[in-house]
């Protein structure tokens, strides 16, 4: 008798992964995921924006969209999308296309070029960061599970005492089923907490990062003059924009650029005698 897979509930699929060798490596799979995931709109001008999707709010974490100046043409800029939705639920953060181009070109060249002319120092100033901030992740996330599996163990014995004293007529039926249903939902509510906790450590301890995947992307771009969609999707996980500010009478904004396989990084000055060495 054969079985129609689209009547079976998913909750019911076993899935076996990593049973047959992959078609084309991780790497390359997870930078078309991220491609497909920033698919580019094509704007009312027919243009193709190549920061569409990588742009995200540093206040409220939504998106920001590409907006053509009326004045101005030519300029682009992009802003909050809450803002733009929803009046007074967030400020603009309005920065231009070119502005944020040039600070990620810059970084982008100052980060490669630090990789290139000292890669162990970058191995392990990389590899010190991402241990601490595993560290920290998992010590939280342990303590946390830590807790919950206490009260579940608590839970069951105030449960077990529960049915004792129904049974010795201490509490009524209708008393003993009220605490239990209450006391039995607050258990399920840990129990699933419990096993997400388990894949949250898990995948924390898997997703730690993979130097050597940038690495590879440095030595694939010896030098980026300009920027593409393809470039920014394989270096950047993400880039922030912080509402602009007056510093001493001047406009300052703050962007912040989240790398691929490393996260936040900003390579260390190096000084002339560095230089000379």
């Amino acid at each position: 008798m054969s079985t129609n897979i689209d009547n079976i509930n998913p909750s019911q699929w076993q899935i076996f992964e990593n049973t047959h060798e992959a078609i084309i490596d991780q790497e390359t799979f997870d930078i078309v995921q991220r491609i497909r995931n920033g698919r580019r709109r094509v704007t009312p001008m027919g243009e193709m924006p190549i920061l569409s999707g990588m742009v995200f709010c540093a206040d409220c974490g939504k998106k920001l969209y590409q907006v053509r100046g009326r004045n101005l043409p030519q300029k682009e800029y992009m802003v909050c999308s809450t803002y733009r939705k929803i009046k007074g639920g967030c400020s603009s953060h309005q920065i231009r296309n070119e502005v944020i181009e040039q600070i990620l070109l810059d970084q982008l060249q100052t980060v490669t070029t630090y990789v290139r002319e000292h890669e162990a120092d970058f191995v392990e100033l990389i590899t010190k960061k991402s241990q601490s901030e595993l560290d920290r992740s998992l010590r939280d996330g342990k303590r946390e599970l830590e807790q919950a599996q206490t009260r579940i163990r608590k839970l069951d014995e105030i449960i077990q005492r529960l049915y004792e004293d129904n049974v010795e007529g201490k509490i009524s039926d209708e008393r003993f089923t009220k605490m239990s249903a209450s006391y039995e939902e607050e258990q399920k509510g840990l129990e699933s907490r419990v096993a997400e906790l388990k894949k949250l450590i898990a995948a924390e301890k898997e997703s730690s990062v993979n130097v050597d995947r940038f690495l590879a992307l440095v030595r694939k771009y010896t030098d980026v003059k300009k920027l593409t969609a393809e470039i920014i999707r394989e270096f950047v996980e993400k880039i922030y924009v912080y509402q602009s500010e007056r510093i001493d009478g001047h406009k300052a904004q703050r962007i912040k650029i989240v790398w691929n396989c490393i996260g936040e990084f900003t390579p260390p000055t190096i000084t002339d005698n560095e230089k000379s060495a």
